[in-house]
């Protein structure tokens, strides 16, 4: 029974641990789901990012060479070209061009934009526009004076005239765009007229051309177109392609010098304790190489419940939490079913080899222990004793007393042959009132008599029963194998003569049987 249940608790655990490791399996699975999901997402975003970034070089590109062929006083077509590169691509803020002015040379051009210009013109440095203290910046042979900006918005009139290198962080940047192909990038700055931005500008170099004193030289022989890109254009395009306001987003811009400035940084909500304690943090780090503008996209995700526990996983769930009640449940019905039919068949097996009425052997287990004691003797020369026992006048009692009465009568002599007995030897119902036992392992003739004797007594002490104390003897008879046969049926009936010997004298007592040929 213990094993069984051992066997039980064993299945019930494997089923529970087969169950818990579907459900870890599941939710690994989706949890990978979701990482394949987090890295198209992320490729996604870095793919606006890039074409945002290559666009911007190609628009530079073709200012700059507009500006090498645009006459250097035709501000309007190069206000419609601007216009028209605005209208096209939205998230530029503002294209700018500045000319180099020898030192020498600026007070007579001043002098002469406020004459074919502005009247109002003047050459200045950012730090007193912007009433900020002057700042260390490059050394340059010429002065970068800002003299054409598309979009004119009124917030950046006052930019005009304003000295490129005097502005902190476009000084040193300026001024690795002298010989220099390529364009050359900016840090992130906060602007003059608010928000945050950064600057992409080219050197641009063109043929001299006689200069007419009636019209305003902007667009000298050397010059710099610049683009002034908002962060915030950067990160509407980001966000307008986020389907996951729960992924965190930062750009770091790598300028020339080497230094990092941070261009945008998205905000989500932060995640719970049980979140982090049971998920994964889903980190990428792209690079992205642009020739002017590499910068550093940064995507965190910090997986959440609600991520993994889908509709669909959850109903999975549901049916493997069924499983996980009726798998044990199930076992354990089937266990209990295994259990009633081996009871069952324990108590058929005990009816068809026991007496139904005083719980002792019947017939045939008293064959099966006879053969068991026999092939005993066959083997190491242990003789055996059968004793038959037949109660005196029993019919009197159930004919006086009734069979209810002579049944405790049965049960009460059949729990006395027993205590007589060693658990080594067999009592058993042979029929009505009639008992057989096997002595096992007998030394001598004697101590099969001694035995007998002793049932002979115990069966002769009175026996209480509902109608009172009763009194009974019986009759013995005992056969010895070999002596008397080595069969069953031969030593039942020595035993059976010896007894109705006991009979013929009078009831009460035991009888040997006498030493002579019994047919086998």
């Amino acid at each position: 029974m213990n094993k069984r249940r051992r066997s039980l608790l064993g299945f019930v655990v494997l089923a529970v641990g087969l169950v818990g490791f579907s459900a870890v399996l599941l939710l690994n699975s989706e949890t990978q789901r979701r990482e394949t999901r987090f890295s198209e997402y992320v490729q996604n975003i870095s793919g606006i990012v890039r074409n945002q970034l290559d666009t911007n070089e190609a628009v530079l590109a073709g200012f700059s060479a507009f500006l090498q062929a645009v006459d250097q006083s035709d501000t309007q077509a190069a206000a419609r070209y601007a216009a028209a590169v605005l209208s096209a691509y939205p998230h530029i803020y503002m294209l700018e061009a500045a000319r180099a002015v020898p030192i020498a040379e600026q007070a007579a051009f001043e002098d002469l934009l406020r004459r074919t210009w502005r009247p109002d013109f003047e050459l200045k440095d950012f730090p007193s526009l912007a009433q900020q203290p002057a700042q260390h910046q490059a050394y340059l042979n010429e002065t970068w004076p800002v003299l054409f900006m598309y979009p004119a918005l009124a917030e950046s009139s006052s930019i005009y005239g304003v000295r490129l290198e005097t502005v902190p962080h476009l000084s040193y940047a300026l001024a690795r765009t002298q010989n220099n192909l390529k364009p050359v990038v900016s840090p992130v700055f906060s602007m003059y007229e608010g928000g945050n931005a950064y600057i992409l500008m080219q050197s641009v170099s063109r043929p001299e051309q006689a200069q007419e004193n009636a019209r305003p030289n902007f667009f000298g022989s050397t010059m710099v177109s610049l683009l002034l890109l908002k962060t915030g254009s950067l990160l509407d395009a980001v966000q307008q392609a986020n389907l996951d306001p729960l992924v965190h987003i930062s750009a770091a811009l790598k300028t020339t010098a080497g230094s990092e400035s941070n261009v945008f940084s998205t905000q989500t909500e932060e995640a719970g304790f049980l979140d982090r304690l049971f998920f994964p943090r889903l980190v990428e780090r792209v690079e992205i190489s642009s020739a002017s503008q590499p910068m550093t996209l940064l995507f965190e995700r910090q997986l959440r419940l609600g991520d993994v526990l889908t509709s669909e996983t959850l109903v999975i769930l549901a049916v493997l939490a069924a499983a996980l009640v009726l798998m044990p449940l199930v076992l354990i019905r089937h266990f209990k079913a295994i259990e009633r039919a081996e009871v069952e068949h324990q108590r058929s097996t005990y009816l068809a080899t026991h007496d139904v009425l005083t719980q002792l052997p019947n017939r045939y287990l008293f064959a099966d222990r006879f053969g068991q004691a026999f092939s005993d003797w066959e083997a190491y020369g242990v003789s055996f004793a059968v004793l038959l026992i037949d109660l005196d006048h029993f019919k009197e009692i159930n004919d006086k007393h009734g069979h209810e009465v002579g049944d405790q009568v049965l049960r009460a002599v059949a729990n006395r042959m027993l205590h007589a007995t060693r658990s080594s030897d067999t009592v058993a119902r042979y029929g009505g009132d009639e008992f057989v036992v096997l002595i096992a392992n007998l030394t001598d003739t004697e101590s099969a008599e001694i035995k007998a004797e002793r049932m002979l007594e115990a069966i002769a002490q009175p026996v209480a029963t509902t109608a009172g104390e009763l009194t009974l003897s019986c009759s013995i008879g005992v056969s010895l194998c070999p002596l008397h046969g080595q069969s069953l049926d031969t030593l039942l009936k020595a035993a059976d003569q010896a007894m109705y010997g006991v009979k013929q004298l009078g009831r009460k007592g035991v009888a040997l049987t006498e030493v002579r040929s019994f047919g086998e």
